[in-house]
């Protein structure tokens, strides 16, 4: 197998906890075990958090940056020199919303380097009408860069943004092995929790599902009302803890903060279903790792997550606010059928595994650099 240089570029990366950011760490560390030469460049500052681990090299360019991102032609300058010394085979640049990764991807066609983009996000609403703008004002679909997407669902968005017919598809991973060892599933238990994990952002709603609560507990006898655990951390945290407070959900509703790996495992062992309450999933990692360590899910469609969560088997998905709550009923209210879908979430799992996933990246890059060559 031949091994490549790669340059991973997006505007946020760590020490900024989310679903993205972690990823792109993970993605450069087992694209490292494989034998390539992996170098991530990033807008966001490091810290005494910042994870580099020293198995690949991080780049945190110095420009001007707005909410993390870079928003001056000096970062460009930087990016382009960091390009040009690297020797890269191959930049895979990442996330939509970020400038870093356009610039990125414009570079690599000006210095013959090959190129993938991978979009992470829907793009419903305004993120459609920016796309396409962008699209019309640049004609950046038609570069030679190869598109792709981590679900079918944005694959769709991103093809009617630039007209391409084309994208790949490039899914999410997860160490699903890590979360299948976190789990001691006991559907005995008199104590339902329902846990979430996200990052506290408009886009993830996580004051939307603290408001379910009230409606959920209306329709339960109080002898099985539930706790929900929401862990993450985030510009809205504040304003869902007041709603906590305003709701009077003190004594059911628990917002730990942003938990490292054996701290959300212990809460997903501690749990008895998953909740994701926004509709704008792409693919949702989340999800992945809930079904992995063996939680029936519930979440918001359409999404991304009717590809990770089949509906009725491992877990519910819901078309409103009243269809997820009446999901979250059921599946407190109904301890045998909570354990058989336990049971059902930790199946056919395996093509969300890393192994699977960077085959699959290392086809991708072939068929860059293949259409580079051409």
């Amino acid at each position: 197998m031949k091994r490549y240089r790669i340059a991973l570029v997006t505007d946020k990366y760590l020490p900024i906890f989310g679903g993205l950011e972690i990823l792109l760490r993970d993605l450069a560390h087992e694209l490292t075990l494989r034998g390539h030469d992996v170098h991530v460049i990033s807008a966001t500052p490091g810290g005494p958090a910042h994870c580099d681990d020293g198995r690949f090299a991080v780049t945190r360019l110095s420009a001007p940056r707005v909410l993390y991102r870079a928003r001056s032609p000096a970062a460009v300058g930087q990016l382009e020199a960091v390009l040009r010394a690297g020797r890269f085979d191959l930049v895979h640049a990442h996330c939509i919303f970020s400038p870093l990764a356009h610039a990125a991807t414009w570079l690599a066609r000006r210095l013959g380097i090959a190129s993938v983009f991978t979009l992470h996000s829907d793009l419903r609403g305004a993120g459609a009408v920016a796309a396409g703008a962008l699209h019309r004002l640049t004609r950046w679909g038609r570069w030679p860069t190869v598109l792709t997407a981590v679900s079918r669902y944005v694959a769709r968005d991103l093809g009617a943004a630039t007209a391409r017919e084309d994208v790949e598809l490039l899914l999410n991973a997860a160490h699903i092995e890590r979360w299948r060892a976190a789990r001691a599933h006991d559907a005995r238990v008199t104590r339902v929790r329902i846990a979430a994990a996200m990052r506290f952002t408009l886009r993830k709603r996580p004051i939307e599902l603290v408001r379910m609560m009230p409606a959920l507990l209306a329709r339960l006898p109080r002898a099985q009302w539930p706790t929900l655990t929401i862990a993450g951390d985030g510009p809205e945290l504040p304003s869902v803890r007041r709603e906590v407070a305003r709701l009077a959900l003190g004594a059911h509703v628990e917002l730990p903060g942003y938990l490292p790996h054996d701290a959300l495992a212990a809460l997903f062992a501690r749990a008895s279903l998953f909740a994701v309450p926004s509709h704008r999933e792409a693919l949702s990692i989340a999800a992945i790792e809930a079904r992995a360590a063996g939680l029936p899910v519930v979440a918001r469609v359409p999404s991304g997550v009717a590809e990770v969560v089949e509906h009725g088997r491992h877990g519910f998905l819901a078309a409103t606010t009243d269809e997820f709550v009446t999901a979250l009923a059921t599946l407190v209210r109904e301890p045998v059928l909570r354990a058989r879908m336990a049971a059902q979430a930790q199946e056919d799992l395996d093509r969300f595994t890393w192994p699977r996933c960077i085959a699959r990246h290392e086809e991708v890059y072939a068929l860059a650099l293949a259409r580079h060559a051409g």
